[in-house]
């Protein structure tokens, strides 16, 4: 039987939106007669090319395999949230909760549990290594991953990252943690670079801590490089970085890939470690690193070196290997554990007149499009396609004791682009729902291709269609649009080449499309927008025409061109209609609950965010709601700190939703009346405004009079909850959130274990009490931090040096017991000696608003993990 691989390109469009499969370019390799699968090769049975060839991708999804050998080719696919196929938006998939709201739960045997099940879902498209978990930092509210990330604190980030690794990879399947390091801003990612020193101790303590934690407490079977440089150089042929911390210092033995384009030399990236170069085809791999082999500007070990470790991958992950097509694995058991941890995850920051938990005998109105049309990731390549969409007015509505008492009103758009024209209201020209495509070479009036598109959408990506002159052609869109109101309609295009928007043959929009990268076309639509407001008629036929250039990127990158044009619209509507609307409902309800926040279109991959606001027409919305109501309740979602002044003192509740997967409406209902009491603590603190944030002036990269994009971390280790906050900067602490129920912590008791010879494996227990005085079920954080009394360099007032979460009946009583090694829990990294050191002195240790002190008797120095 014949199998062939294909990877087909992620659209980047809603869920809802259908692009026809013409409309993407597919690259086909056929791998039929392979000899039967073998996983115990040694790079002795390679020959010099296929040592070269195993070294990079052969497509986006998969690596070179040695078909001579039978060496399979590895399937790396996307993410900890939702495992892809490669048909990244065909296959739908399991998706859990944003990282964000992972990280929310502080629950690192729950992390565990969703390895368990990821490793099942990667099985199931046939894959061997999922790219992930990502292991950097929330350092500023406007970084656009940071959905993508757990934690602000490289303690938290790295138990739960290290947990969810162990469980994947013991269901047979790699993980690769990314992006080794300091890609905490998305703007300028693949050029600027991160001014700090790798000896320096805001790397050592804060964004390399959270990989040697990880690293501390798993072995991920691979490591995925950043894209930016680091002190100079690009962490993809960085030596100081790979051979002397990871390699070196750590002694990481897994392999290393790049990012996909990431890998920025030949000979340089190979001699400083980097294994894999994706995707593929390779750009600096090819057959004249042979020739730098033969000439001796390359040494064969080096070539062996990685080749071993790319084969060591491959023979680790054959508990994976599979020649089935993909899948969706429909799991009741992973769906019910993807509610868990949205349910542990969202977070009660707010609770006015314990307006929460609702009564399901109460009337309530119901607003924001988030209610019917929810988000559950931020985009790019973390986005999946779900297996299914929980609405959370259903779920509410499920609960209420009668539906009819749950009303509700959209709200007020939240869109950043111009959505597709809706495919009901197009037609080609035989009448059909769809658009007219026709491509034709420059000076030739007869098209080369003339087809119908059912979608309003036509894309080239890697290549163009077959009998076009490259860079010497162009294409046309028409169609029909039938509005449904009257109106001043938004009418346009999102384009990678330069265009023209024609209605009814009369021009109402052109653009010189210039410097447009790949990337805009994957997470920046709006760079590629041009937009006219015509007058249009309800039912009333009009012709739309759009002409297109091809992509002409303004450098080259190795990235496939792309080709892609689609046809936007939206009909004219009144925001102040719309709140009016909301209003009306509002006032006749007992608790309004608005929903607001952002979208995949305001948190993405490949773009940073310039504030950390709700668009003026949201908070325009949520105030003139919550003045009409008796009772409010707002439930954001997003991956980042909002700015809340605007109305916070308005509404009587607030939740942090994050983007909740597939399984959120009902986590949310549950939350919302009571079925469980909220668990989560931030994991990220929330400033007041921008302006507030430590890493404000510092964010994101600058592009400096030599041309150069570069990033300093100028609030040093004061980053996050290290920095020193005031009641007028910080809106929310990290760690924080509220329950239905009440907490106390007593009875703490430190102890030590007897100093050895080996003071740094000093351990120390710190044990307590955690009693539920509420008269419902909950589960509490306990969150140890040190303090260093008396530091002969300035250190932050607390660093978090220990968790645990753990669950207490209503009335009862649990006894918890953490444990710490003297050398994490007290050092500092020191710049002179390159070494971690512990001074002696006093340490305080706080647990809740409990304090012990700790004695070190003399100073010692580590290295390593």
């Amino acid at each position: 039987m014949t199998e062939v691989m294909t990877t087909t390109v992620a659209l980047p469009l809603s869920l809802d939106d259908k692009i026809s499969k013409n409309t993407v370019q597919e690259k086909v390799i056929d791998i039929d007669n392979l000899p039967s699968p073998s996983f115990d090769r040694s790079v002795d049975d390679l020959t010099l090319e296929e040592k070269l060839d195993i070294l990079s991708g052969v497509n986006f999804t998969h690596t070179n395999g040695v078909p001579r050998l039978g060496v399979p080719p590895l399937k790396v696919v996307d993410t900890i949230t939702g495992v892809k196929g490669s048909e990244h938006f065909h296959t739908p998939t399991l998706c859990f909760p944003s990282a964000t709201c992972m990280g929310a739960t502080w629950n690192v045997d729950l992390l565990s549990q969703i390895g368990t099940k990821l490793a099942l879902q990667a099985k199931s498209k046939s894959a061997q290594v999922l790219l992930g978990p990502v292991l950097n930092l929330h350092r500023d509210p406007r970084g656009g991953r940071n959905f993508e990330s757990f934690s602000e604190d490289p303690l938290l980030a790295g138990e739960l990252a290290a947990s969810m690794v162990n469980a994947i990879q013991a269901g047979g399947v790699a993980t690769c943690p990314k992006h080794f390091v300091g890609n905490e801003s998305e703007t300028k990612r693949r050029f600027h670079n991160v001014a700090e020193s790798l000896d320096g101790r805001t790397m050592r303590e804060v964004y390399l801590a959270a990989w040697q934690v990880m690293l501390r407490k798993s072995k991920p079977a691979a490591i995925m490089t950043a894209y930016n440089k680091v002190d100079g150089l690009f962490c993809s042929e960085n030596p100081k970085l790979i051979k002397d911390v990871l390699r070196g210092e750590w002694a990481y033995d897994g392999a290393l890939m790049s990012d996909w384009y990431g890998t920025r030399s030949g000979v340089p990236a190979l001699n400083a470690g980097l294994d894999l170069e994706m995707p593929g085809p390779t750009i600096h791999r090819s057959s004249a690193i042979l020739e730098k082999i033969k000439s001796g500007e390359l040494n064969i070990s080096v070539l062996n070196q990685r080749a071993a470790r790319v084969l060591e991958l491959v023979k680790q992950t054959k508990e994976s290997y599979s020649e089935e097509e993909e899948t969706s694995l429909v799991d009741e058991d992973a769906n019910l554990l993807a509610r868990r941890v949205a349910t542990e995850g969202i977070v009660l920051l707010q609770n006015r007149k314990s307006v929460l938990p609702l009564r399901k005998t109460q009337r309530l109105a119901v607003i924001g499009s988030q209610a019917t049309n929810p988000s559950i990731s931020g985009g790019g390549s973390a986005a999946a396609p779900p297996q299914y969409l929980q609405r959370p007015i259903d779920n509410i509505r499920a609960l209420s004791a009668d539906p009819k008492n749950v009303q509700t009103a959209n709200g007020v758009k939240v869109h950043n682009v111009i959505p597709l024209i809706p495919v009901p209201q197009i037609f080609a020209r035989d009448g059909s729902n769809g658009i007219n495509v026709r491509y034709f070479n420059n000076g030739s009036d007869q098209p080369v291709i003339d087809e119908i598109h059912p979608a309003p959408a036509a894309v080239m990506f890697g290549r163009i269609r077959d009998g076009l002159k490259p860079e010497a052609f162009h294409y046309e869109i028409s169609t029909t649009v039938i509005p449904k109101t009257t109106g001043l309609h938004a009418i346009g295009a999102r384009t990678t080449g330069s265009c023209v928007v024609k209605v009814n043959s009369k021009e109402v929009a052109q653009k010189t499309m210039v410097g447009i990268e790949v990337e805009d076309f994957l997470f920046r639509p709006k760079n590629l927008e041009v937009l006219a407001q015509v007058q249009m008629t309800a039912g009333v036929p009009y012709f739309v025409d759009l002409i297109v250039q091809p992509h002409k990127p303004s450098f080259a990158t190795g990235e496939p061109i792309i080709h892609s044009a689609m046809l936007c619209y939206m009909e004219e509507y009144s925001d102040n209609d719309a709140i009016a609307e909301a209003v009306a409902i509002a006032k006749e309800a007992d608790v309004t609950l608005i929903f607001a926040g952002r979208t995949p279109e305001h948190e993405s991959e490949g773009f940073d965010a310039q504030d950390m606001s709700l668009p003026a027409s949201q908070v325009k919305m949520i105030k003139a709601v919550a003045a009409a109501s008796r009772r409010s309740v707002l439930v954001l979602s997003c991956g980042n700190p909002i700015d809340v002044q605007d109305f916070v003192e308005d509404v009587d509740a607030v939740l942090n939703a994050h983007f909740l997967g597939q399984e959120g409406g009902s986590a949310l209902a549950e939350i919302l009346y009571g079925e469980a009491s909220p668990s989560g603590k931030l994991a990220v603190s929330w400033p007041k405004t921008l302006k507030d944030s430590p890493s404000y002036s510092y964010y994101p990269a600058t592009e400096n009079d030599r041309g150069s994009w570069e990033m300093t971390c100028g609030e040093g280790v004061g980053m996050g909850y290290r920095h020193d906050w005031t009641p007028r900067t910080l809106q929310w602490p990290f760690g924080f959130g509220l329950s239905y129920t009440n907490f106390e912590i007593s009875s703490l008791q430190v102890s030590r274990s007897i100093a050895s010879v080996v003071p740094e494996d000093v351990e120390i227990i710190i044990e307590a009490n955690v009693s539920n005085t509420g008269s419902v079920d909950g589960s509490e954080v306990v969150q140890v931090y040190i303090e260093d009394v008396a530091s002969s360099v300035s250190r932050p007032q607390k660093e978090l040096k220990g968790f645990k979460k753990i669950g207490v009946a209503a009335g009862k009583s649990e006894k918890v017991s953490i444990t710490l090694k003297d050398r994490y829990a007290f050092s500092f990294w020191d710049e002179s000696t390159k070494m971690w050191k512990c001074e002696a002195g006093q340490f305080k240790i706080h647990v809740g608003d409990l304090t012990e002190i700790v004695v070190v008797d003399q100073d010692f120095f580590w290295s390593g993990l």
